[in-house]
């Protein structure tokens, strides 16, 4: 499993039990965000109105906002309701079903965040559309006009699962930015016209309330110990993955660097990027070495742009859930690509949801602080 694979709803996605902690709000003198009940009237309605679309796509993302942003405040339940039943369908002028999955758009549900200066009504979607799968490009640009048409937002969030654009960034960091740039490969996606720009948001929103909720994170040296590696580069040799045959030859002191070391993941940030543009891809890529993006991933820079069409300000908080792999061991040999995409896939199976928490928590403080 990997970025480019989690996207669309391959098995059930529990609500409780969690294995990520509860939230504990009280500790920051903060309120749980409070669910708003929702008149459903199916699919093909009209989303209800927000201030705030807050955006997601992987399970592993999904899992932790509906943990943060709706059940983190309880631990300990023996509810196993899926959140495909828990959450509400969404699909108002929707493409049909095709080979990868059901009929876009998602999911969603509706919270009150409670903020310094008063509440803030905030539309959860779990979006099915992404760039690297049809309807490609045009199925995301699709969904944000939609939604902006219905839920009548000031802004839109992405958040979720993202590559480390370099070696400094680690596993469970967060990197917050309002720019993307697209670097586009499929044919149905180039023939937009777009690859190669870059999308800037005009507005970014206040941090100031990101060092009061660094208590909150997920420190991933918890679970991404030595043995904890060694564990998940094992199972990774033994998967039926073709790349798992290329991973075979290394071991994890070959693919260990300072971004994963475990030594290093004992306290996240959430780190400001103003201006500086994610790269948005349509296939999977890894950096090999460092790169000048604030983050690596696959649909924010296209949602940039729809929202600048549609006069609504952007945002993407995007978690570290797979760092920057080498390219090369420390004795100077050569990993190739299969490898490194099956170690990156690996760990991004193991942490991704752990880093999402972290993801989950900077988006609400962004939000709360205002």
């Amino acid at each position: 499993m990997s970025r480019f694979s989690d996207f669309r709803v391959q098995t059930p996605v529990k609500t409780q039990p969690s294995l990520l902690p509860p939230v504990d709000w009280t500790s920051i003198g903060a309120k749980a965000p409070t669910p708003v009940n929702v008149q459903y009237n199916g699919p093909k309605a009209p989303l209800p109105k927000a201030e705030v679309v807050m955006i997601t796509w992987t399970d592993a993302e999904w899992s932790a906002m509906d943990h943060v942003f709706l059940h983190g405040s309880v631990q300990g339940e023996s509810e196993s309701t899926t959140l495909i039943h828990k959450w509400l369908q969404y699909s108002r002028s929707a493409p049909g079903g095709s080979s990868e999955g059901g009929q876009l758009w998602g999911y969603y549900q509706l919270v009150d965040i409670h903020g310094k200066n008063g509440d803030h009504r905030v539309l959860l979607l779990k979006s099915d559309a992404h760039l690297a799968h049809p309807p490609w490009i045009s199925g995301l640009e699709n969904m944000v006009k939609v939604v902006i048409a219905d839920a009548q937002p000031k802004q839109i969030y992405s958040i979720g699962t993202a590559g480390g654009a370099s070696v400094s960034q680690r596993l469970g960091d967060v990197a917050i930015t309002n720019a993307g740039t697209l670097q586009l490969a499929i044919s149905d996606n180039k023939s937009s016209g777009l690859s190669g720009k870059t999308f800037t948001s005009n507005w970014f929103p206040d941090l100031s309330l990101l060092p009061k909720v660094e208590s909150l994170y997920f420190p991933l040296s918890r679970i991404a110990t030595q043995a904890g590696l060694e564990a998940v580069l094992a199972s990774a040799k033994r998967s039926k993955q073709k790349e798992a045959e290329a991973l075979a030859p290394f071991s994890l002191s070959d693919l260990l660097n300072s971004a994963i070391d475990p030594a290093n993941l004992g306290a996240p940030k959430a780190i400001s990027f103003q201006n500086t543009p994610l790269l948005t891809t349509d296939t999977y890529y890894i950096a090999p070495a460092d790169t000048k993006y604030a983050a690596l991933e696959m649909d924010d820079a296209v949602l940039n742009y729809a929202a600048g069409q549609a006069h609504t300000n952007f945002i993407s908080v995007r978690n570290i859930s797979d760092t920057l792999v080498p390219a090369e061991t420390p004795a100077h040999k050569p990993i190739p690509p299969g490898a490194r995409e099956a170690w990156s896939s690996a760990v991004y199976d193991a942490y991704g949801m752990f880093t999402s928490y972290n993801g989950a928590i900077a988006a609400w403080a962004t939000i709360a602080a205002s």
